[in-house]
């Protein structure tokens, strides 16, 4: 049963009952309760989310990706009002439908996104994105040390990316707008119902406005695409439509990117010597690109999965109508999976060949241990190629031109922002 608690506990005694979740590792280090779910011997447990519901987490490599492929388990069945959630609050504005790839899909859209996101397309962007990065990174040498690479080189990075691929020409003030809003509703705990919903409800009414403007205007990015093509039916998306896809381009999109861009930032300058590797060896740029997706943790949480059957799992039973949570962060790092999974190795893929942009579809993919960075199975993300490329030339940017670019704090010492969905931090102060 869901509870309207927007504050529960954040921990629980073994007598008190299953764990709280998520664990309270907001940051680089994923918390040890992982290793210890993954050893035990019961092949899911049971956790308590923000809202009381109890649920089922996958903490294992090969699990998660059988469970993941399995049709028993629907994204579908989790998205519906009375099922069991992870997120404090349902993410559905009033009056909308909270589902912009189930819009796209029943429409008869679905393949913009593949158009749109392909390889291919996203490999006509990275030269663009690479000099808009070499901008960013050339402002903040004129300013001089010390400087942040949060606000000076991720965020304005992923924004600009999302405008020319995503979204459309959003200003910069709406795009702050925008991710106050998201700030919001992308947390586990500390906002009321009430402020969650006011977030969603402003961000699709926001693009209820403004998409069909953004969507009027040239580019070639996603929302336009909606906008101009047929319906299954042989319509066209009204605001409505526009709005759901512009909102799952915002978080889906946008957001997630921004993520795992700052945490790229983190990752290498928390490891130099792997920055001196790919400096000397640009060859090795789709490993690292591979191995900074499977060894950041991205989420908090775990991808969300209802059965709409009874599901047979070595042992026990995930019950109908039962939630499983995925730990994608946790299989990354399954010793069963990858040989030493907290050790950074910048050459773990590099038996796999691909250019080094890392926008192949095959570009560092290991063939017998894909990592889970970007799920698995048929909803795996379709936005992988995108987020890969804006990694890379990150990686690239840092490679060439920041040899003596260094954290201005140890890294254990960087400030995370807690009770969020992604893990962010909230500046990546430098020096040079």
């Amino acid at each position: 049963m869901t509870t309207t608690d927007a504050h529960p506990p954040t921990s629980r005694t073994a007598a008190e009952g299953p764990p709280a979740f998520p664990f309270d590792d907001w940051g680089q280090r994923i918390s040890p309760a992982y290793a210890r779910l993954r050893e035990a011997p019961a092949p899911a447990c049971r956790v308590v989310t923000v809202t009381g519901d109890q649920v089922w987490l996958v903490t294992r490599y090969d699990l998660a990706r059988r469970l993941l492929a399995d049709p028993r388990l629907s994204l579908t069945a989790a998205l519906e009002a009375d099922a069991p959630r992870q997120e404090p609050l349902r993410p559905r504005a009033t009056g909308a439908r909270g589902d912009g790839m189930a819009t796209l899909q029943e429409r008869g859209l679905r393949g913009i996104l593949a158009d749109a996101l392909s390889p291919r397309a996203i490999r006509a962007h990275h030269a663009w994105t690479r000099l808009r990065a070499r901008a960013l990174f050339d402002e903040l040498s004129e300013q001089g040390p010390p400087a942040d690479l949060q606000q000076g080189l991720a965020r304005p990075l992923t924004f600009a990316v999302a405008r020319r691929v995503l979204l459309g020409e959003l200003t910069e003030d709406e795009g702050q707008v925008l991710n106050a809003w998201c700030d919001t509703v992308l947390v586990w705990r500390d906002r009321t119902r009430d402020e969650i919903q006011a977030a969603l409800d402003a961000m699709y009414g926001f693009f209820l406005r403004r998409a069909p403007e953004l969507a009027a205007a040239p580019g070639s990015d996603v929302v336009k695409r909606a906008a101009a093509a047929c319906t299954r039916d042989g319509g066209r998306l009204g605001a409505d439509g526009l709005a759901e896809v512009a909102n799952l381009m915002l978080i889906a999109g946008y957001r997630t990117a921004a993520s795992f861009v700052a945490n790229a930032l983190v990752m290498m300058l928390s490891h130099p010597t792997a920055l001196a590797a790919l400096r000397d060896r640009p060859a090795l740029l789709p490993s690292m690109v591979e191995e900074v997706l499977r060894h950041t943790p991205m989420s908090t949480g775990g991808v969300k999965r209802v059965a709409t059957d009874d599901v047979p799992l070595d042992g026990l039973t995930i019950k109908a109508g039962e939630c499983v949570l995925v730990s994608l962060e946790s299989g990354n790092h399954d010793p069963h999976a990858y040989p030493e999974p907290d050790r950074f190795a910048p050459d773990r893929f590099a038996a796999d060949r691909g250019p080094v942009d890392g926008t192949s579809s095959e570009a560092g993919r290991p063939r017998s241990r894909p990592h889970l960075g970007f799920g698995h199975g048929k909803h795996h993300c379709p936005g992988n190629a995108l987020a890969r490329m804006q990694i890379a030339v990150v990686l690239e940017t840092l490679a060439d031109h920041a040899p003596a670019l260094r954290l201005a704090v140890p890294a254990g010492e960087l400030r995370w922002r807690p009770d969020v969905a992604f893990r962010i931090p909230e500046t990546i102060p430098v020096t040079w």
